[in-house]
């Protein structure tokens, strides 16, 4: 599936876009895991995601481009309900695990099951396990996880975003199966200065509060309100073409 995007951030431009969605429980490291990979950094400070999170990273391989729309949504109950509009038209649907959380592993059939009920047909899916850094710490055999993953015909990757480990196999596994195959066997570059990281992420720190605003559910809300909250959500849509 090619899913290039229409208006002002692909028109002009030939780019293959595709639509990534990151979803799991919370704090299993959703927010850690595409920090690691779009700053090259990890924060150890904690700060759940309130409703959705997006953002555009493009890479780059000798004379050709490709651009990735990376979703990240909240792991919280009370967001779960905001989710399924923003599966539709994903070319890969990643579902993050934490290896040292079973419940985060038990988890993995309510997440495959909502995303197949509401994701597009030929949706890519791929399981994450994250936090190999911590090993000894494990709850999640890997016989269990190669049990899950052969019973469903998915892919797995294991990574930590703490350390950097497995983070590009994750994005070449995306890119492989996306048929960017050559993407996938090189070292790729992403459009991030690392030298200006602090800057970058004040700026994107300033729009996701924006954005953020928009989807944050206050958990005694009536159904008038939250149904004007949700309608704010699809006006964010629209005026950002990312689906």
């Amino acid at each position: 599936m090619n899913n290039v995007l229409t208006g002002e951030i692909g028109a002009s431009s030939s780019i293959d876009t595709y639509k990534i969605v990151v979803l799991g429980d919370i704090s299993v490291g959703k927010t850690s895991i595409l920090s690691r990979f779009r700053y090259g950094i990890y924060e150890p400070e904690y700060m759940p995601t309130l409703g959705i999170d997006f953002f555009s990273q493009n890479l780059f391989y000798e004379d050709k481009t490709i651009r990735l729309i990376l979703w990240d949504t909240a792991g919280e109950e009370r967001f779960r309900s905001l989710i399924p509009s923003y599966l539709k038209n994903a070319d890969c649907i990643i579902i993050v695990f934490d290896i040292t959380n079973k419940d985060s592993f038990n988890s993995l059939n309510k997440w495959l099951t909502d995303s197949k009920n509401n994701a597009s047909e030929g949706t890519i899916y791929i399981i994450c396990g994250n936090k190999s850094d911590l090993k000894e710490k494990r709850t999640v055999n890997e016989n269990e996880i190669d049990e899950y993953i052969k019973k469903n015909e998915l892919i797995y990757v294991e990574c930590s975003a703490k350390n950097g480990e497995g983070i590009k196999d994750l994005f070449n596994t995306v890119a492989k199966n996306l048929g960017e195959v050559n993407f996938a066997k090189s070292d790729y570059a992403v459009n991030v200065d690392l030298n200006n990281v602090n800057e970058v992420k004040t700026e994107q720190s300033k729009s996701n509060n924006i954005i953020k605003k928009n989807f944050f559910v206050e958990e005694n809300q009536n159904n008038k309100q939250k149904n004007t909250k949700i309608n704010n959500v699809n006006f964010k849509k629209k005026k950002f073409h990312c689906c």
